[in-house]
């Protein structure tokens, strides 16, 4: 995709945005944008982006979806799904090849190759070979992320709908909702638990270095491949051990959340006799998450192999790694052959900067156009009086805690046992954080999203969607969290 050189920023007025935030550089979070406005066969028509828009400072992104996009794109598989129960199995199908081959690059082709001995040609053209590897495998994001955060209210307006007069009060609704949209599959995060659990308690006879060296990238994020050692994941095990937890009961109750939401599920749809629609939605819903797994799974794959590369690119060309993962994958070829955009350039972005992406090209601002785009964007808000707001619930359950303001994986260290976790959204490498928590919140996210997988796993309360939660709450407000109602409170200290 090329660089433009004019932006109209009339494309980004007038719209509402939904808002994630993680820890990210313009480099890696750039494939997901490249690869979601991205228009191909396999997409049905309307699901792909027209515009992304992403702040970047000190290794945070602050990433803005337009919500027109997301409502196009559900709108576009609520289509189909009304014609074909079985479109989530045929739109994973389309995906297969190329999942297969992107892992096959990663884990047998990529670890044999001698990054120094290519010249700087050949360096190139093994970075566009992954390049499109990476793309052709991640371009189903926007089929995912699309539904996902466009069809929560829908199913929920169906299923209060359709199961009126069946249930008592509002809590029990809310459980059955988290019983229908509960994940039936494992995630690899759980995979990685369960498997060091075993090792622990001594089910297993893997030695702790064979397991390393299968989850050394299990905690990367779209900042920096992690490279997780041997004594990290010893630190890991003190943690478990120090947690008071029966770790065989944890095994048994990790390893079984799969089957038992399953058939809790089943024994809901054999009771209540919900529309094929409906039905319909909620396996989408549960195959998407987990594709929605295994697509951030290859995320943090691609990630490994994106720094091994730009740590080669930096020692030949004298660019500091830091500089590189300001650039765009799109630029890494110009940087190895023409040295642009320069150093200096890319040392402006590490600054600060927003990137804009639409079908036709992207472009990176720095400076005083930053602020020109987030005033356009955020616009102005005061919402220091709220004093009680409400979201989806994704896990029931009543907690009181003190709050805890997570921004960024490096800041997980704050919370502290029966903490109340609140953040923008959660990340895989939040998850030692979600184990102290009493309760979860988060302003955006939907039924498939991260913290409500996991909020469900580890069985605490848990309310998504919230909209408002980091801008309301501040590190030490005593709050009380009623995920069976949907409504978080603050309280006297």
């Amino acid at each position: 995709m090329k660089r433009l050189s004019n932006f109209n920023l009339n494309l980004i007025k007038n719209k509402q945005w939904y808002h994630q935030r993680f820890d990210a550089c313009p480099m890696f979070c750039w494939f997901i944008a490249l690869a979601e406005v991205r228009r191909e066969r396999r997409k049905p028509g309307g699901t792909e982006a027209d515009i992304r828009v992403c702040f970047f400072d000190a290794g945070k992104g602050d990433w803005y979806l337009d919500m027109k996009d997301i409502k196009r794109g559900a709108d576009a598989i609520i289509k189909l799904a009304r014609k074909d129960p079985r479109i989530s199995k045929k739109l994973l199908a389309g995906w297969k090849k190329d999942e297969g081959k992107f892992d096959k690059f990663f884990y047998k082709e990529f670890p044999e190759v001698n990054l120094r001995k290519l010249n700087d040609a050949g360096l190139a053209k093994l970075w566009n070979k992954y390049l499109l590897l990476a793309l052709d495998r991640l371009t189903s994001s926007s089929v995912i992320d699309h539904f996902a955060l466009g069809t929560d209210e829908l199913i929920g307006r169906m299923l209060r709908k359709e199961l009126r007069g069946k249930y008592e009060k509002e809590s029990d609704f809310t459980k059955l909702f988290s019983i229908a949209t509960a994940p039936v599959h494992r995630s690899f995060i759980s995979q990685a638990d369960i498997e060091l659990l075993k090792i622990i308690i001594g089910k297993s006879r893997e030695k702790l270095a064979d397991y390393q060296k299968r989850y050394y990238w299990s905690k990367n994020n779209y900042f920096i491949a992690q490279n997780l050692t041997v004594e990290h994941f010893k630190e890991e095990i003190k943690v478990w051990r120090k947690s008071k937890k029966d770790l065989k009961l944890e095994l048994e109750r990790i390893e079984n959340t799969p089957k038992k939401n399953y058939l809790e599920k089943q024994a809901l749809l054999k009771k209540y006799k919900l529309s094929q629609f409906l039905k319909t939605l909620l396996k989408i819903s549960e195959d998407f998450t987990w594709w929605q797994d295994e697509r951030k799974r290859a995320t943090y794959l691609n990630i490994e192999i994106g720094s091994k590369i730009l740590r080669e690119v930096s020692r030949r060309t004298r660019y500091k790694f830091d500089f590189l993962r300001c650039a765009l994958p799109n630029e890494v070829e110009d940087i190895l052959m023409e040295s642009r955009p320069s150093k200096q350039e890319l040392k402006n972005r590490l600054a600060g900067c927003a990137a804009v992406c639409s079908r036709q090209g992207s472009r990176v601002f720095i400076g005083s156009d930053i602020n020109k785009i987030k005033k356009i964007i955020l616009g102005n808000k005061k919402l220091s009086e709220i004093q009680d707001f409400r979201g989806l619930s994704a896990s029931t359950g009543r907690a009181i805690g003190t709050v805890k303001i997570v921004k960024s994986a490096t800041e997980i260290g704050k919370v502290k046992q029966g903490d109340i976790l609140v953040a923008v959204m959660t990340r895989p490498d939040y998850v030692v954080a979600m184990k102290k928590a009493a309760a979860i919140v988060t302003n955006e996210g939907g039924i498939t999203s991260h913290a409500a997988i996991v909020s469900r796993e580890l069985g605490i309360p848990c309310i998504i969607g919230t909209k408002i939660a980091t801008e309301v709450l501040k590190d030490g407000d005593l709050v009380e969290v009623n995920a069976n109602h949907g409504w978080v409170r603050k309280l006297n200290k």
